[in-house]
């Protein structure tokens, strides 16, 4: 028997239609964040790009499904979709979500389930049950499913996460973070950045437990959310080399020095350029956040897409491309204006004047005032003092 579903409405996204409760945001009964498009238009070109460069037919699960709006983009926007597990602890998502994939004719391919996230994919996690991709959009953070997505993968197979618990990643709430996700956040300029690092080092460690290795292949902050792409590979001397990928971030909060340092690395207490006290933290990730060849291909996806919100999608990915082989751990103008107390130049000229001075720049998607550069502090400081002097004349 249904159950008694609040009003309903129907929204188009992408390639789908679904119903959603048409109710004031606080109070509805099953979430759905139109916010959340771009993401899910990202990464739906995801598995396009990447079904595309592997070849075969996809499995997927998406625990936490609540309306069922990703997982069903999938089905619908992705071809090669073979099957696609939805399920959600709340009986009124699950009704919604059956409804929705009736709407949308993919009764043949979709199944809900009234079940708990971990016990799903924990069913999927015999080799021969094994899926090509899980992922994960919980209200919050992922850290308590990582550990079943992963057994349930398959070698080579992908997973895709969201965290929208924010202040805990940004240093807001460092210990919150320690206990979610094994370190603890700093309050810096790149927290966004951190924040991404942070979560890909409790994957990494989380996966090295079981034998896998991770390769990251696309992971960003957007608006209030961070996610990731990565793809596994099964075996103990690749996990071995991808916790080489592990460090320990040291930062100096009176001169703004910045490192990521392997965790063989003596501890330092002292800043390397100004003496002043260092604050540390481990492990972080501190390899690739970006593979941009993967990263490429998803930004042509984009390009053949009709997706409304297509420029915004491009520019992203056109970022990421570009910052794939950036130092890690960017500075921003608000900071370094900050410090001197003096007028922002230009981002473009600031990076221009970098480039010119024999360092590598780059912008990052991080943030809108954001620079990626081998330059030290002093360095970029001194840049931004040059040219906010001639500025002045």
């Amino acid at each position: 028997m249904d159950l008694a579903l609040p009003p309903l409405r129907k929204v188009f996204e992408g390639e789908v239609a679904i119903l959603v409760p048409d109710e004031p945001q606080p109070t509805r009964s099953v979430f759905y964040n139109p916010r959340m498009e771009v993401s899910r238009d990202i990464a739906v070109c995801c598995l396009r790009a990447y079904r595309r460069l592997r070849g075969g037919s996809l499995s997927i699960a998406e625990p936490l499904t609540a309306s069922g709006v990703r997982g069903i983009r999938y089905a619908k926007e992705v071809e090669g979709v073979r099957e696609l597990l939805l399920s959600d602890v709340n009986p009124l998502a699950v009704e919604l979500a059956r409804r929705n994939v009736e709407l949308n004719g993919l009764s043949n391919v979709a199944s809900v389930e009234r079940v708990e996230a971990s016990k799903l994919l924990a069913s999927r996690s015999a080799p021969s049950l094994r899926l090509d991709v899980v992922d994960l959009d919980p209200f919050g953070s992922p850290a308590p499913f990582i550990e079943p997505a992963l057994r349930a993968l398959r070698d080579g197979g992908l997973l895709m996460a969201t965290a929208t618990d924010a202040p805990p990643l940004c240093g807001i709430h460092p210990r919150v973070a320690e206990r979610r996700y094994g370190a603890r956040s700093l309050n810096v300029e790149y927290c966004h950045e951190l924040a991404v690092r942070l979560l890909l080092s409790h994957v990494a460690s989380t996966a090295a437990r079981l034998d896998i290795a991770i390769h990251p292949l696309l992971s960003y902050a957007l608006q209030h959310h961070y996610r990731i792409c990565l793809r596994v590979e099964a075996g103990a001397s690749k996990a071995d080399e991808c916790l080489n990928e592990l460090g320990t971030l040291k930062h100096c909060f009176s001169c703004g020095h910045r490192e990521l340092a392997p965790l063989t690395d003596l501890p330092a207490n002292r800043c390397p350029m100004c003496g002043g006290r260092i604050a540390s933290t481990s492990p972080i990730w501190r390899g690739a956040l970006v593979d941009p060849s993967f990263a490429s291909a998803v930004h042509e996806e984009l390009a053949r897409s009709s997706f409304k919100h297509k420029k915004l999608e491009l520019r992203l990915t056109s970022t990421l491309i570009e910052e794939a082989e950036a130092p890690p751990l960017h500075f921003t103008l608000d900071e370094a204006s900050r410090r001197l107390k003096c007028p922002q130049p230009s981002l473009a000229e600031v990076v221009e004047e970098l480039r010119s001075a024999g360092f590598k720049a780059y912008r990052t998607h991080f943030h809108t005032k954001g620079i990626k550069t081998d330059a030290a502090m002093q360095d970029l400081l001194y840049v931004v003092w040059k040219l906010a002097k001639q500025g002045a004349r």
